[in-house]
């Protein structure tokens, strides 16, 4: 029965999964003995003797050694439950993987990474959330829609994978316009060419008449395409909640689409692909990430501008001292850090606030206990009060870096 302790209770294959896994583990009571929290670069290229299991190995002995000479019992079961996982049960389909193990039977999760982590290993009452937080924040899912007045190609790109795929064909390609007494579109057609003899002005005219009619029918049908693509979209993101919607197509079926869009998805314009309707599922996804990519940079620059304009306020804060005390307070609803922001500080025990350096609390006098990585803990802090964690990279991390690496936007 002891073998029991290395049944996995949570295990994933998809990179899909790891919103939720957040979620799950933000909720669960850990164990009150503690949590192992593993993220290892697992390469997918065949390496002789699975060097990610010597990389496992090594990092557990360093921090067994950072425990002391006393290492909890509970520690050592966790490790034994994450090898015995790696080595019977892991196959690598992703650049990397998050572990999180008690050596219980009803604590262990473990997902694939999208991209290849900083290898971090770390022993705690509480999963160390930060990273996976943080690669969370990096991405958004992305809505595409391929357009042209005959057919829409839909997708959602999601953790560098596509995640949703929809195609929606012109329910009335291939119907005629409707019949009127005296002829179809094609018979007044032929009057108005002269092909009738006697009478042809009149029949001229009727063929002006049908020529309208035809032209008004084509583009009430590509007004209606436009609709039901548009209320797919809707649908998508009732189910499937995306933050860009990006759009690719000849200009003209294009301009009808973005004019039939509900206010959400207007809102949520980001910009056009230059690829063909036809395009392959690579090439969508090789675009839609670029783009991204580029289009969140821009939003993290524009946003930390704005967060510089506004800590002249009580509503916002930059630097260590400010930002740690709003943390402290609950205060804070949007969190700012640089992708290289890395200080160590303290916590007081009695009254939980967080400083960024040794010496007796501020608020209560109490002796505090310095935090090696205060990063870790200013991330799960945030996630606790139920803020929003950026982390901003690029320019805006330089930007942000000039105060600290640190800031906030605030309640009160």
């Amino acid at each position: 029965m002891a073998a029991l302790r290395y049944v996995p209770a949570t295990t994933h294959d998809d990179v899909q999964a790891l919103p939720g896994l957040l979620e799950t583990l933000r909720a669960t009571p850990p164990p009150e003995d503690g949590v192992l929290s593993v993220y290892l670069a697992t390469p997918l290229v065949p390496v002789a003797g699975r060097a990610y299991l010597l990389s496992f190995q090594e990092g557990c002995r360093s921090l067994r050694a950072s425990l002391g000479p006393e290492v909890p019992a509970a520690f050592e079961r966790a490790v034994a439950q994450a090898a015995h996982h790696l080595a019977e049960a892991f196959v690598p389909r992703a650049p990397g993987l998050a572990l999180f193990a008690s050596g219980q039977a009803d604590y262990f999760y473990a997902a694939p990474l999208p991209t290849r982590p900083a290898e971090e290993f770390a022993w705690g009452p509480r999963p160390a959330l930060a990273p996976l937080a943080e690669l969370l924040d990096a991405y958004e899912r992305v809505a595409v829609v391929l357009f042209d007045r005959r057919r829409a190609r839909i997708f959602t790109v999601f953790l560098g994978a596509i995640e949703e795929q929809q195609t929606l064909e012109d329910e009335e390609a291939g119907s005629p316009p409707a019949r009127r007494p005296g002829g179809t579109a094609e018979t007044h057609y032929a009057f108005r060419a002269g092909q009738g003899g006697d009478g042809a002005p009149q029949r001229a005219a009727r063929g002006g008449v049908a020529e309208t009619r035809l032209a008004r029918y084509q583009e009430g049908r590509a007004v209606r395409h436009a609709r039901r693509t548009g209320h797919a979209l809707m649908t998508l993101l009732r189910t499937h909640r995306f933050d860009r919607l990006l759009l690719a197509g000849p200009e003209e079926p294009l301009a009808l689409l973005r004019a039939e869009l509900p206010r959400p998805l207007r809102a949520r314009l980001a910009g056009d692909l230059s690829l063909a309707t036809d395009a392959s599922e690579a090439e969508v996804l090789r675009a839609a990430v670029q783009a991204a990519e580029a289009i969140e940079r821009q939003a993290e620059v524009e946003m930390v501008d704005r967060l510089v304009e506004a800590a002249i306020t009580p509503r916002a804060t930059l630097g260590h001292d400010a930002t740690l005390a709003a943390l402290s307070d609950h205060r804070v609803y949007h969190l700012f850090l640089a992708d290289t922001f890395a200080a160590v500080g303290a916590e007081c025990p009695r009254c939980g606030r967080l400083v960024p350096g040794p010496g007796p609390c501020p608020a209560c006098g109490a002796a505090t206990t310095g935090l090696g990585d205060l990063r870790e803990r200013v991330v799960e802090r945030a996630l606790e009060q139920g803020a929003r964690v950026e982390t901003v990279s690029g320019d805006a991390a330089s930007l942000l870096t000039l105060h600290g690496g640190l800031g906030a936007l605030t309640r009160y």
